[in-house]
């Protein structure tokens, strides 16, 4: 099975992982679940995973897949960092002091 090199670029750190898979069609779809994973580790600590990016590479060093985690989001509101806080007032009402 073919080898593929996860790179997980955060903030403050980058994170590599290797892994074997079936083939480069399920790359994407790994890659996404890894995405996921980590936003709701995030998410239940504390710690916004929003602006990061995995990208895949495959063994010869090509690029496969990129993943931006602001677009998992998108797919899963949950996962958004402002989804955890709780609305004190409505949207765009006004209220007097």
């Amino acid at each position: 099975m073919p080898r593929f090199r996860f790179e997980t670029i955060g903030f403050d750190q980058t994170t590599t992982v290797e892994e074997e898979l079936a083939g480069v069609d399920v790359v994407s779809p790994r890659a996404i679940e890894r995405a996921h994973a980590a936003l709701m580790a995030g998410a239940s600590t504390g710690v916004d995973h929003s602006g990061s990016i995995t990208r895949v590479y495959n063994e010869a060093g090509y690029l496969v897949a990129t993943v931006k985690f602001s677009d998992v989001i998108g797919d899963k509101p949950e996962l958004s960092p402002q989804s955890s806080r709780m609305a004190t007032e409505e949207p765009g009402v006004m209220r007097s002091g």
